[in-house]
C-alpha cells in the first residue's frame, strides 16, 4: 500500500540532548539560513520549490513557528513548528526537541485529462527534509551524544 500524504507530512525530528533549550532553538534558527532552493533536480523536487527558503515566522518561549516559502515569499509551501523543553532526570537536565510534523502544506498531483496518474506530492518536502538533516548535523556537532531520530508515522 502506498504511503499517504498525511503520513509523509508527519515526518519530524525528535531529539534529546543535554544542551539548554534556548541554545537548541538557536541551532534551529541557524539551520534555517542554510537551506535554500528546491534541491539537486527540478525534475524530482518540482518548480514550486525553486528558490524555496525557510523562515522563522514567530518566536515564543520554547517554540518557533516556521514556514517554507517559494522564492521571494510569493507562495507559502508548508508550515511547522519547533519546540524545546527541559525536564529533570536522574543524570541532570534533558532537553527534548521536536521539529515538524507539517501543520499546513500544499500538494500537487500529475493528471492525464482529469484522471490522477501519480501520487500526491507535498510542495516544499525536499527543502523540509534538508532542513531537518541540517538541524540534526548542527545538534550532533554541539552534542555528539544527542539522540536524534527523523521519522514519520506509519501509513
Amino acid at each position: 500500500m502506498a504511503i499517504t500524504v498525511a503520513a509523509r507530512a508527519s515526518l519530524a525530528l525528535n531529539a534529546s540532548t543535554n544542551v539548554d533549550p534556548q541554545e537548541v532553538l538557536k541551532l534551529v534558527k541557524k539551520a534555517s539560513g542554510k537551506v535554500k532552493g528546491g534541491g539537486a533536480s527540478l525534475l524530482t523536487t518540482g518548480l514550486q520549490n525553486l528558490g524555496a527558503e525557510v523562515h522563522v515566522e514567530r518566536e515564543a518561549r520554547g517554540r518557533l513557528e516556521i514556514s517554507i516559502n517559494s522564492g521571494r515569499r510569493i507562495f507559502e509551501l508548508c508550515t511547522f513548528s519547533a519546540t524545546a523543553s527541559a525536564t529533570a532526570s536522574d543524570g541532570g537536565t534533558v532537553t527534548r526537541l521536536r521539529v515538524g510534523g507539517l501543520e499546513t502544506y500544499k500538494t500537487t498531483q500529475t493528471k492525464t485529462l482529469f484522471i490522477p496518474t501519480g501520487p500526491k506530492m507535498i510542495a516544499g518536502m525536499a527543502p523540509y527534509k534538508r532542513f531537518l538533516e541540517a538541524i540534526a548535523a548542527d545538534l550532533r556537532a554541539v552534542d555528539p551524544l544527542a539522540r536524534i531520530a527523523i521519522a514519520q508515522r506509519d501509513a
